[in-house]
């Protein structure tokens, strides 16, 4: 069966395009789908995803494990805020460290904004729970989150 992995982009590529960005792995891929549900799906040659935006994260369904080199600028977590929606956004994770969701969430939790928090395979951080299944947030991987109201996270 195919897994769908939670992806993020941590380096701004000079193509932001998403279809040639992911060129090297296409073969492998099945459907790509972004926080808002447009989707890249390759076997059809549609990119409704476009441009990457900065920040936003991505889910890619893939028949066989692959491994994405993206060549680009580092974005810096420090003075690079990711901009919420009201809702469920993906969320691309900066840090080059793998910190506690605990930490990285503390504003939004303490704000009482943060819903959830869940990584690519459900595991979850409740704060109204105080429970944190994730642990640590990991570099190369992207997170999923729902907010109350519209916000800014700052790593």
């Amino acid at each position: 069966g195919y897994e769908f992995k939670s992806k993020e982009v941590y380096a701004i590529p000079e193509n932001t395009d998403f279809a040639s960005i992911v060129s090297p792995i296409v073969e492998s891929m099945i459907i790509a789908k972004d926080y808002s549900g447009a989707a890249y799906l390759p076997e059809w040659g549609f990119n409704g995803i476009g441009d990457l935006q900065q920040g936003q994260g991505f889910l890619v369904k893939m028949s066989t494990d692959e491994v994405l080199v993206i060549n680009g600028t580092l974005i810096q977590a420090e003075g690079n805020p990711i901009y919420l929606i009201e809702g469920w956004n993906m969320i691309a994770y900066y840090p080059t460290l793998a910190i506690s969701a605990d930490l990285i969430f503390a504003e939004l939790t303490n704000d009482n904004n943060l819903i959830i928090v869940k990584d690519c395979i459900g595991n979850a951080f409740l704060p109204e729970w105080d429970f944190n299944g994730i642990g640590d947030l990991e570099p190369g991987k992207g997170y999923q989150l729902k907010v109350n109201t519209s916000s800014v996270l700052q790593y």
